[in-house]
């Protein structure tokens, strides 16, 4: 009797151990991405690669969609398919959707549908070099995302 409650709570404690979802270390690690602050009107700025070119963005949370340089891209401007933007971080302007690969640090982002839409303006009307917005579409795939403001980093966990 006692041999076969065993096997039972060998098979019990088994099927239990199989139905729990398993992670890797992979999804556990945390990634942190060092960041800029722009003094001159309080920008998040990281450094990415973005289709291959090396690519600065503003890390824009209120912005819905992440935004490409036109320039980053082979997407032919201007589009039959164009789109307007207006809603979000108040940045307004035709754009096109076209897939990118963007690499923030360690993080790969493949093939993900992105606002394409010329940036120079933007550029001019903040004195500095944009090549786009990384927007809530982005990370909304994190379940932690913490900007570390004194050290300086965004810290973002799966």
């Amino acid at each position: 009797m006692l041999e076969a409650a065993s096997k039972y709570l060998f098979a019990v404690v088994l099927s239990i151990a199989l139905a729990m979802p398993s992670f890797s270390q992979a999804s556990d690690h945390q990634s942190e991405i060092p960041f800029e602050h722009s003094s001159v009107f309080g920008l998040i700025l990281v450094r990415i690669v973005a289709n291959g070119k090396p690519a600065v963005f503003i890390v824009d949370t209120a912005s819905s969609r992440t935004i490409l340089s036109a320039r980053l891209t082979d997407v032919r401007w201007p589009s039959a398919t164009s789109i307007s933007t207006s809603k979000g971080s108040g940045f307004q302007g035709a754009g096109v959707l076209a897939k990118a690969t963007l690499k923030v640090g360690p993080i790969t982002w493949h093939e993900h549908t992105v606002v394409v839409m010329e940036m120079a303006e933007l550029s001019r009307s903040l004195g500095q070099h944009i090549d786009g917005l990384l927007g809530i579409d982005f990370f909304s795939e994190f379940k932690v995302v913490v900007i570390d403001l004194k050290n300086r980093k965004l810290i973002l966990k799966p």
